[in-house]
C-alpha cells in the first residue's frame, strides 16, 4: 500500500512540474506573446538571452525601461516573433509552447497568430480535422529557450525597482506600443533638440522594427518620398533601437525605413499617428521622435530625408 501511495505522488509531483514548466501562450492584437513570471534577479537583458528576443522589443512590448530592474512576480509578455519562433524541434535550445483556445476561435485563427499552415498545425496535434473547441490546448510550435541563463543575486543590484509603477509591480502589463497621448502631449512643448546628443558618434543599434518592415514590405517597398524630416522633442525616455514617427497617410503601425542621403545612415520607426498640424511641422513628409537624429546622425532639428513603406 505505501508502494503504491509513493508511486503516485511520484507521479503526481512529475505533472505539476511539468505544468508548472510548461510555456503558454496568449494573444493580443492578433499576436502571439508567452507569459513568463519574473523570478528574483531577472531582468529585461536576462529574459531577452532566455528567449532570444531584442531587449528594446522585449521593452517595448511592456511598457518598460528596459535599462530598470523587475519586481519578483512580475508578468512579463515575450513577443513570439521571427527572431526565437521555432517551427522544427531542432538541437538549438527549445522548449514547446502551447495555446489555449478561447471563444468563438477557429484554427485559421490560431495559425495566423503564428504565421504556420494549417496542416501544420494539424500534424503538431495529430489533428485528422480542422475542428477545435474552446478550452483545447494545442502545441504551436517552439521557442528558444535558454535555461543556462540564471538570475542574478536579488543583492547584487541588479534588481533595482525603485521608480517603477505599481503596473510594472506584479500587475499583468498589456503589450503594445507606449500610449500614443504621451507622445503627441510631448510635441505640444516644442523644444529644441539636444545637439551633443545629435553629434555623438553614431551606435549601430539592431532595430526590433527592421524585422517587421521586412514583413510589411516583402523586400518590396511600394511608396518611396523625399522631404523634410522634423524631429519632436519627447518627455519620456526611450529605449535604443526604438523610433516613432508622424505620418499624413501611412497607417498606424506601418514601420518607415528613414534614410539620411547625406551619410548613408537609415533607421525603422515605427508609425503612431498623423503629423501634428503645427507651424514647426510645415511641409515635412514626416515627423520622428527626437532619438531618431543620433541614428540618422542628424545636426538640425529638421532634415533631407528618403522615406520606403508598404
Amino acid at each position: 500500500m505505501r508502494k503504491l501511495l509513493l508511486l503516485l505522488q511520484i507521479i503526481l509531483f512529475g505533472l505539476t512540474s511539468k505544468a508548472q514548466d510548461t510555456l503558454w501562450v496568449k494573444k493580443a492584437d492578433g499576436k502571439a506573446f508567452v507569459i513568463h513570471k519574473v523570478k528574483s534577479g531577472e531582468d529585461i537583458f536576462l529574459l531577452s538571452k532566455k528567449y532570444k528576443v531584442p531587449p528594446a522589443a522585449l521593452a517595448d512590448a511592456n511598457n518598460l525601461n528596459y535599462q530598470g530592474g523587475l519586481a519578483s512576480g512580475t508578468i512579463v509578455w515575450v513577443p513570439v516573433d521571427n527572431y526565437n519562433f521555432i517551427r522544427i524541434e531542432s538541437v538549438v535550445k527549445s522548449k514547446p509552447i502551447y495555446y489555449k483556445v478561447g471563444r468563438n476561435e477557429a484554427l485559421k485563427d490560431v495559425t495566423r497568430m503564428i504565421n504556420v499552415a494549417q496542416s501544420t498545425l494539424q500534424m503538431w496535434n495529430h489533428m485528422s480535422e480542422q475542428d477545435i473547441f474552446p478550452g483545447q490546448v494545442l502545441q504551436i510550435g517552439w521557442i528558444a529557450f535558454d535555461d543556462t541563463q540564471v538570475p542574478f543575486s536579488a543583492t547584487s543590484g541588479n534588481s533595482d525597482v525603485s521608480g517603477l509603477t505599481q503596473k510594472q509591480k506584479g500587475v499583468i502589463g498589456y503589450p503594445g506600443p507606449k500610449p500614443q497621448a504621451t507622445v503627441v502631449d510631448s510635441v505640444k512643448t516644442k523644444a529644441g533638440l539636444n545637439e551633443s546628443s545629435a553629434n555623438e558618434e553614431n551606435d549601430t543599434i539592431a532595430s526590433p522594427y527592421e524585422q517587421l518592415y521586412e514583413t510589411q514590405t516583402m523586400g518590396n517597398a511600394s511608396n518611396n518620398e523625399s522631404g523634410a524630416a522634423v524631429f519632436y522633442p519627447l518627455k519620456m525616455k526611450m529605449a535604443e533601437g526604438i523610433y516613432y514617427a508622424f505620418h499624413n497617410t501611412a497607417a498606424k503601425g506601418t514601420i518607415i525605413k528613414v534614410m539620411n542621403p547625406a551619410n548613408g545612415n537609415f533607421i525603422y520607426a515605427k508609425v503612431i499617428g498623423t503629423i501634428p498640424k503645427l507651424g514647426d511641422y510645415n511641409n515635412c513628409i514626416i515627423a520622428l521622435s527626437t532619438n531618431a537624429a543620433k541614428g540618422l546622425m542628424a545636426k538640425e532639428r529638421r532634415m533631407f530625408c528618403k522615406i520606403e513603406y508598404q
